[in-house]
């Protein structure tokens, strides 16, 4: 759990408060979209954002630590998606 203590952070003013690597605007749940949904490595992800390999490692440690968080904010945000689309 320290790795996610010293790795993982919310800030309320930050991306909306939701949990992401600390110092970055990257959220868990676009890891864990990247990795699970998109089927990107730990690799590419920490390429394609920019961030180490540990901070992939940590949000994914997190997202399995509290898979119901993430799932929800990943549903949020599909659900905020579409009502944008549809001009709602």
């Amino acid at each position: 759990m320290e790795l996610l203590k010293a790795r993982i952070v919310k800030t309320q003013d930050v991306c909306g408060g939701a949990a992401r690597i600390e110092g970055r605007r990257v959220r868990v749940m676009d890891v864990v979209e990247n990795y699970e949904i998109l089927g990107y490595s730990p690799e590419q992800i920490a390429v394609a954002f920019d961030i180490s390999l540990a901070d992939v490692f940590a949000a994914l440690q997190y997202y399995y630590e509290y898979p119901d968080e993430i799932k929800n904010e990943i549903k949020g945000h599909k659900e905020l998606v579409e009502k944008l689309k549809n001009g709602s």
